[in-house]
């Protein structure tokens, strides 16, 4: 995410959140109603983790909780907050007692599960507790707040992308029946909203992180994304009040109260029937229905555009009141902590293009993750022409080029099913070619495998850089300029495949929905004759020759 990015989110924002809080409050289909998942709790030191336990593992569970159960948990939360660390013993006590078994690390919960929560009711914590989760693919729910700041938060979500994981948070009030109406426009266009919610705080976190995040989500669940700025109006012993200003002239206003009036949850907004009442807190049920419904079926509820919004609003009010009240926008503090975590993922070894290793050499945590060196940068060992030929192409400055090497690909001579794959490529001022992977036959592999399109150019269509070649265009062209080297990332993982450049997924697809022939999702005709369901699972990887010199290093794969 580059600087000013935040600002392009928001603007095409709105409409996409509306689609998928559409999209993912719809029923499962009969394949995800029936899957029986074992869930794992990080954190016992929040009363959610027995309000959800009792919904999943007492009585019979039927709807959307029925076939979801806790069967393991991981008690360390918080390192140093009394109020957190204080409730452990007993909440472990509470949780056996529902049949969860208790585990000495994240590692073993993950060994266990198919699913996580991540209840740490301290967030700072939650970065080095999501990583293994993010890495290990299990779908993962961070309990408010998502982290104890927005750098952390950012690092999140890219990881969450870098890993293909599915990641979501909330606090409980968004799914309130009061917010969900207004937000699915019940009332009309919403151009003013306020709304109010304990505030109690902790030293450790902004402000508003702690316990103002359940108002703030409100606000945002009413107004939806497009906040522009924000000012800090009030802040005093007894509470906080902050101003937002949203496109389009819109207004928003959030008080959090620790002494005196309004009590409770609540607020008002104004509609195109006049004012009428946001509504309170109906209880841990919706919230929890809607990380079941996430956890079959990989979609979340809330966007990570959104949720980065929330807490760029949180940390702008937190900027303003270090500046006197001044106003504040949210894309400045955004731009700020985008720099930081990226900083931060660099110093974990965890960042989307960086490495510290030499070139053609795993670093100290690929090899603790078992990642396998596929390139040496000496010779082409392991390696061969699809059509079984020697290389002719010679290496060029510790990198692999395909040109003029003999055959249409150079493959590895080992097919891979499930898989993470990257490498870094170099193009000319011309190039065309592409990175195939699962092919199926070595002798068709246009027509038994897909392809991620490697090519000049800044375009976004169906045969430039970073597409799933003929069949998904990417989302934005990421692509280094040429003669700079490109990151480019394939995770292949069942029916799931996703392309990312430069730390970013910019294609997937699920090639269980892709059910015919020579189709594409839209009804558009693609090169392929078979349904792209019917591709190969497991194949070859390979480096294509399409008459364009290009170059590849740092080819590493991490089979899954």
């Amino acid at each position: 995410m580059n600087s000013g990015s935040i600002m392009r989110l928001m603007s095409r924002s709105l409409f996409s959140i509306l689609l998928l809080a559409v999209v993912c409050s719809g029923p499962l289909t009969a394949a995800e109603a029936k899957k029986e998942l074992k869930a794992g709790i990080i954190g016992l030191d929040t009363s959610h983790v027995i309000a959800f336990t009792k919904l999943l593992n007492t009585g019979t569970p039927e709807g959307d909780l029925a076939g979801i159960r806790v069967v393991a948990a991981y008690p360390k939360g918080s390192p140093d907050i009394a109020s957190s660390v204080d409730r452990v013993p007993g909440y472990i006590e509470q949780v056996k007692e529902m049949g969860v078994e208790i585990v000495p690390s994240i590692d073993e919960l993950l060994k266990k599960v198919d699913v996580v929560f991540l209840e740490t009711n301290d967030g700072r914590p939650h970065l080095e507790q999501a990583i293994p989760v993010l890495q290990a693919g299990k779908p993962l729910f961070i309990d408010k707040p998502v982290a104890g700041s927005l750098v952390d938060a950012i690092a999140l979500y890219e990881l969450s992308e870098k890993y293909n994981t599915p990641m979501f948070s909330s606090s409980s009030l968004r799914f309130a029946k009061g917010a969900q109406r207004l937000r699915n426009g019940e009332e009309g266009k919403i151009t003013k909203c306020s709304t109010h919610s304990p505030c109690s705080l902790e030293a450790t976190h902004p402000d508003l992180f702690w316990y103002g995040i359940h108002g703030v989500e409100t606000l945002f669940t009413v107004m939806g994304p497009g906040c522009q700025s924000v000012k800090r109006t009030v802040s005093n012993a007894d509470r906080d009040e902050v101003a937002g200003k949203w496109s389009g002239g819109r207004e928003g206003h959030f008080a959090g109260v620790r002494k005196g009036t309004p009590k409770g949850y609540g607020g008002t907004a104004v509609g195109e029937n006049g004012e009428v009442a946001v509504g309170g807190y109906d209880g841990y049920k919706p919230l929890l229905v809607e990380i079941a419904k996430f956890f079959r079926s990989g979609k979340a509820p809330v966007s990570p555009e959104e949720t980065l919004e929330i807490y760029s609003f949180m940390e702008a009010a937190d900027e303003s009141k270090r500046q006197g009240g001044a106003e504040v926008t949210l894309a400045s503090v955004y731009e700020k902590a985008e720099k930081e975590a990226h900083a931060k993922l660099a110093k974990l070894d965890l960042a989307d293009t960086g490495s510290s290793a030499p070139d053609n050499t795993l670093t100290s945590a690929e090899k603790e993750a078992g990642w396998k060196l596929l390139f040496n940068g000496k010779d082409y060992s392991g390696w061969k022409c699809n059509n079984g030929k020697p290389i002719a192409a010679p290496i060029e400055d510790g990198a692999l080029v395909p040109y003029k090497s003999g055959g249409y690909l150079i493959v590895y001579d080992k097919p891979f099913a499930d898989f993470k794959f990257k490498c870094d490529v170099k193009m000319p001022e011309e190039c065309n070619s592409g990175i195939f992977f699962r092919v199926g036959d070595l002798k068709n592999p246009v027509q038994t495998g897909f392809e991620a399109q490697v090519l000049t150019g800044d375009g976004t269509g169906m045969h430039d850089f970073g597409a799933i070649y003929d069949l998904v265009a990417p989302s934005v062209n990421r692509a280094s300029k040429p003669g700079e080297w490109t990151n480019l990332e394939i995770t292949c993982q069942g029916p799931h495949v996703s392309v990312a450049v430069n730390g970013k997924v910019v294609a997937k697809l699920n090639a269980d929905e892709w059910t015919e022939p020579g189709k594409r999702l839209d009804g558009s005709s693609h090169k392929f004759k078979d349904a792209v369901k019917d591709f190969p699972r497991k194949g070859y990887l390979g480096f294509q020759d399409h008459g364009h010199k290009v170059w590849y290093k740092n080819v590493k794969l991490l089979e899954l």
